[in-house]
């Protein structure tokens, strides 16, 4: 059982522009609590929290690293994230089940274009939110400017905790404006010693973010506002109080200041967390029951009733399949319930992590976040609970794909083992959309951007042993007619024995668009036995599925089969199927055919900004825009737009929105393609039918 109460459990999520230094962060908070053996590098492959060989390899974070150690008395679940937008998603997972949110900001470029995106999924989980300012060891930076910036961009709540202190030209530590204690580093020390002695030329900002910091935390309290507003100075230990109280509360956004490549912070950062964030004890949830529309609310309690959830799936080369869970009441341990699948499953085995490295544990209680090992059915989004009174946890919500690529296997060996290799990726990756085009025979792996899908990719290949490239997928064109005719389907052979004969005459028209293929017999006086009417019928469908101009299926067509002649020895069913094949081919050619393309709905949602830019990339495509409406701020533009226009569209759009944009859609209809473009389609599509034929 482990050694900590809830009450000293605090479980954070760390967020941030990609290159605003959580790694590092990560680095010097495991370090100091001696967790790690060394502060590692980036740049070495070497850190603590990106170990996976794409991490090492790109030199950036593309998972979720879950860090878990003690220092001081407290038990810290410190949960790493990617900050790039193809990654987003493992944000999403761990933001689900953190109870703080450490919102990185690189000092040196403030306000990045994901920094707004990683706040507002902070929101929607109405967790407490503390902004580390870092990389302040770098030159000509102005805090006052970086201060005023957030609280431009997330509102007056935005305050500041610690004022920076330099010696000279270097950052060397910073005061805290709640205690007015002054934090000094020597240089290469990264344990601040603490002074009452501030310098007198940050006297004036020390009071004045003091005035600030006690107005903002003033408002969170009643009675604390009345006497504040009464001219009474607070105490110190009311400003405390009412502090940590409007920080649990989101009433205030603290500002620190810090510098991990240096050492300089980390160690206030748990000091604060430790002081101020909530521990599970705090806090409560709510869970539906499985059996009745009733809600349950849940307290961190070991001696309840488990409830837990599944908020990330895995595989490690050793151990097997990796379930984290993030225990909410009760206890987790040799064996558990899975409420969503309503089974029984045995547990592996019982971890803490420290990134990569597992410390076996008995057991999980209400609060902490554990690792079980070996659950063949449990997956992502599950929930854990008592069989004999199921539980449901609201589940993660993860952005939708923006970015579709048609898998091919490189051997027949790939080929033959890429179905179950997906499932189990489907396991490891919630987010991500796999299916089958069963018009263009193609499997489609769809998720958040290139960078993301090379990654799932290459862990195919590390993983599983499977060999795959990317392309880009198939257009599902469609062919039909504009025109009308009447023609004959001949088919006549003698072969010395019984010959093959059939004839059949056929008026062929276009149908309405959508509404497919209708087929009539018009014939009289048994011009052609009844009997080889579905033969007729049957030869024209064949030939419909391989298409004539470029090889796509035919649809929307009538078919009259009006007049014929037969054989009373050598007509067969056969025979009057090639008749009915030859006659479509031939009365296809005459009635003028068309290539249809599909046209897809579009939703994009981007800040105003954006907008016009937006709009003419998507005229450009040969969109047409039909709506803007606004949305908590942001446009969600509407249009219609051939979707051959949007294979890459999730790349342009993050190209023009740097990252920042999102879109749906969904095929609506069909229509004719333009003259020239159908040109070239055709072109091509023949060249690689003549390819194909060749190989």
């Amino acid at each position: 059982m482990s050694k900590f109460a809830p009450s000293s459990i605090r479980n954070f999520v760390l967020v941030g522009q990609g290159g605003s230094g959580k790694t590092m962060i990560t680095e010097h908070v495991v370090f100091r609590a001696g967790a790690s053996q060394r502060v590692g590098r980036t740049e070495d492959g070497t850190t603590v929290s990106d170990y996976l060989d794409e991490e090492t390899k790109r030199g950036i974070s593309t998972n979720l690293a879950l860090c878990q150690f003690d220092y001081r008395g407290v038990r810290y679940n410190l949960l790493d994230t990617p900050g790039y937008a193809d990654f987003m998603t493992e944000a999403q997972e761990a933001v689900r089940v953190a109870d703080t949110a450490v919102l990185a900001i690189n000092a040196g470029a403030g306000v990045e274009v994901q920094t707004p995106r990683f706040w507002d999924l902070c929101e929607a989980n109405s967790l407490p939110v503390v902004f580390v300012l870092n990389k302040m060891d770098l030159e000509n930076l102005d805090f006052g400017v970086r201060l005023a910036e957030l609280q431009e961009t997330f509102g007056h709540k935005v305050v500041a905790l610690t004022i920076p202190v330099s010696t000279g030209s270097r950052f060397a530590g910073f005061v805290n404006v709640l205690t007015g204690k002054l934090y000094s580093y020597a240089p290469g020390k990264d344990e601040a010693v603490l002074s009452d002695v501030i310098p007198e030329s940050l006297r004036p900002e020390v009071e004045a973010a003091r005035i600030a910091l006690t107005e903002a935390v003033a408002e969170s309290d009643d009675a604390i506002m009345e006497k504040y507003l009464g001219g009474e100075a607070l105490s110190q230990e009311e400003l405390f109080m009412v502090f940590g109280k409007a920080f649990k509360s989101r009433q205030v956004f603290p500002v620190l200041v810090l510098s991990a490549s240096q050492g300089i912070g980390p160690d206030y950062l748990m000091e604060f967390l430790a002081q101020h964030a909530p521990s599970p004890e705090d806090l409560t949830w709510v869970a539906g029951r499985k059996t009745s529309e009733e809600a349950v609310q849940l307290r961190a309690d070991p001696s309840a009733p488990p409830a837990a959830l599944v908020f990330k799936t895995t595989s490690d080369p050793f151990v097997g399949k990796l379930s984290f869970v993030r225990i909410y009441s009760g206890k987790v341990n040799q064996s558990i319930y899975n409420a969503s699948k309503e089974i029984v499953e045995k547990v592996g085995g019982l971890f803490h992590m420290v990134g990569k490295k597992q410390e076996p544990v008995e057991e999980g209680i209400a609060g902490d976040i554990v690792v079980l090992s070996k659950l063949v059915q449990t997956s992502t989004n599950d929930t854990i609970s008592a069989k004999d009174a199921p539980l449901d946890l609201a589940p993660i919500v993860f952005s939708p794909p923006l970015l579709t690529r048609s898998l091919k296997p490189k051997t027949r060996a790939d080929d033959d083992k890429l179905s179950s290799t997906l499932n189990r990726l489907k396991e490891e990756e919630p987010a991500v959309v796999i299916e089958k085009n069963a018009e263009t025979h193609e499997t489609l792996l769809s998720g958040l951007g290139e960078a993301h899908l090379q990654v799932i990719v290459e862990r195919l290949q590390k993983k599983f042993n499977v060999n795959i490239d990317l392309e880009t997928p198939k257009v599902p064109y469609r062919e039909t007619i504009k025109g009308k005719a009447r023609v004959q389907g001949k088919h006549k052979k003698q072969t010395g024995g019984h010959g093959q004969f059939g004839d059949c005459w056929i008026e062929m028209e276009p149908n309405d668009r959508g509404s497919g293929w209708h087929f009539e017999n018009k014939v009289f006086g048994g011009s052609i036995p009844k009997q080889f009417i579905p033969a007729i019928e049957k030869g024209m469908l064949e030939t419909m599925t391989k298409g004539l101009l470029a090889g796509y299926p035919v649809v929307d067509i009538k078919v009259a089969v009006v007049d014929g002649s037969y054989h009373p020895v050598d007509s067969s069913e056969m025979a009057f199927k090639l008749a009915g094949s030859l006659a479509f081919k031939k009365g296809f050619e005459q009635c003028s055919p068309i290539l249809l393309e599909p046209i897809v709905t579009l939703d994009v949602v981007v800040d105003e900004k954006y907008m016009g830019d937006v709009m003419g990339d998507l005229t450009s495509k040969r969109g047409k825009i039909s709506g803007v409406e606004n949305a908590k701020g942001r446009q969600i533009i509407k249009a219609l737009v051939p979707f051959g226009e949007m294979l890459s569209y999730g790349i342009d759009l993050g190209s023009i929105t740097q990252g920042t944009g999102a879109y749906s859609m969904k095929v609506d209809h069909y229509e004719e393609v333009p003259e020239r473009t159908a040109e070239k389609i055709i072109a091509d599509a023949k060249a690689t039918m003549v390819a194909e034929d060749e190989e």
